[in-house]
């Protein structure tokens, strides 16, 4: 059965070619070429959007790991300096070490800071925190510089703060 030219109708109700291709080749090609074309954009696209949305995902998580290691430093050193408030340095050398030891190492990091304030937010020395009597208030601070890296999108750096505070407990 000839349904039109060219064509001839088949058991199946498709039409089958007699020899002749209804489309030029050249037109194949080219429509071949713009598909490779299309489909490498979209994976550009796809790839510009995931790739710093991964590496954020990971810069997010190291800077929760580290402020959760500066906060158990911290906290740590505060009740080490309510214990005995003249143990200073190794209540700094507790919050260093803990940040160092985070999850995800010290890359990306600064040094770690550490400082104490007393009851009205006055900065305290070594000396003057060893001056506390019995029952003074005072607050325990440790920072950290942290420089996320991300592609594609500029980051500066990000101070990470940490406070816990506490009351001189023994006097020796």
């Amino acid at each position: 059965m000839a349904s039109r030219a060219g064509f001839q109708e088949c058991k199946t109700g498709f039409r089958k070619s007699r020899g002749r291709f209804p489309f030029s080749e050249a037109r194949l090609r080219r429509n071949q070429q713009f598909l490779r074309g299309q489909a490498t954009l979209e994976i550009l696209v796809v790839l510009l959007i995931l790739i710093p949305l991964i590496f954020g995902a990971i810069e997010l998580s190291r800077a929760v790991t580290v402020k959760a290691a500066l906060d158990s430093g911290v906290a740590t050193a505060a009740r080490l300096l309510a214990l005995d408030p003249d143990d200073w340095g190794r209540a700094a050398n507790v919050v260093s070490t803990t940040v160092a030891h985070n999850v995800f190492g010290e890359a990306g990091l600064g040094t770690v800071n550490f400082g104490a304030v007393d009851s009205a937010g006055i900065p305290l020395t070594q000396s003057e925190f060893s001056a506390l009597t019995y029952g003074d208030l005072f607050c325990v601070r440790g920072w950290v510089d942290y420089n996320a890296w991300v592609p594609l999108i500029p980051l500066g750096t990000i101070t990470i703060r940490v406070e816990h505070c506490g009351v001189v407990e023994e006097v020796d």
